[in-house]
C-alpha cells in the first residue's frame, strides 16, 4: 500500500513537472529574437531571421495548444524543446546579421568608391558626345543626371557613416545604373553619327 502511495505521489510530481510552463526557456527565446531584431537581422540575415521567426511561431502555437488543454493533461516538454530551438535560431540570426552587416558595409564603401570613378567616366563621355540638331536637350538631361549622382554621393556617404549600409548600397546601385545609361547613350549617339557619315 505504501509502495502504491509513493508511486502515485511520484507520478503526480512528474505530471506537475511536465505541466509547468518553461517560462525561463520561453523568455530566453523571446529575448534572443529581440536581440536578432536589434542586430537588424531582417535586413542583413533575412533567411536566418525568417527561420527564427518560424521557430518562435511554432513555440507560440505549442504553448497555446497546451494552455487550452485541461490542466492535468498539459505537457510542456515539447514547448521546452521548441523554446531551445527558437533561441538557437534567433542567436544564429543575430550572429549572421553581424557578418552580413560587415559585408554590406564593405560593399557599400566599394560602390561609393566605384561611383566616384564612374562619374569621371561619364563626364569624359559627355565631353565627347556629338553635338548637333536636336541633341542639346538630351545632353542637358544627361549632364543633369550626372550632377544628380554627384550630389547623391553625400547622401550615400552619410548613410554609410550612420550604419545604414543597405540604404547606401541601394542608392549607390541606382546611381551607378544612371551613370551606365548616360555612358551607353553617349556611345550610341557616337555610333549613330559615325553610321550616318558612311
Amino acid at each position: 500500500m505504501k509502495r502504491i502511495s509513493l508511486l502515485i505521489a511520484g507520478l503526480a510530481l512528474l505530471s506537475v513537472g511536465c505541466s509547468q510552463k518553461p517560462a525561463e526557456a520561453v523568455n530566453g527565446a523571446k529575448s534572443a529574437l529581440a536581440a536578432a531584431q536589434t542586430a537588424e537581422a531582417a535586413d542583413y540575415a533575412p533567411g536566418a531571421f525568417a527561420a527564427a521567426q518560424s521557430a518562435d511561431a511554432a513555440l507560440a502555437a505549442e504553448l497555446k495548444a497546451q494552455d487550452e488543454k485541461f490542466a492535468l493533461t498539459r505537457s510542456y516538454t515539447k514547448a521546452a524543446e521548441l523554446a531551445a530551438a527558437a533561441k538557437s535560431a534567433a542567436d544564429a540570426a543575430a550572429a549572421q546579421a553581424v557578418t552580413g552587416k560587415e559585408q554590406a558595409k564593405a560593399e557599400a564603401a566599394g560602390l561609393a568608391t566605384g561611383l566616384r570613378a564612374s562619374i569621371e567616366t561619364a563626364k569624359l563621355a559627355l565631353a565627347k558626345a556629338p553635338v548637333g540638331k536636336g541633341s542639346a536637350a538630351d545632353l542637358a538631361a544627361m549632364k543633369s543626371d550626372v550632377a544628380g549622382v554627384e550630389t547623391s554621393l553625400a547622401d550615400i556617404d552619410g548613410a554609410i557613416a550612420a550604419g545604414r549600409y543597405k540604404d547606401a548600397k541601394l542608392k549607390a546601385e541606382a546611381a551607378g545604373a544612371t551613370l551606365q545609361k548616360v555612358v551607353a547613350d553617349v556611345q550610341a549617339a557616337i555610333a549613330a553619327k559615325k553610321a550616318a557619315k558612311r
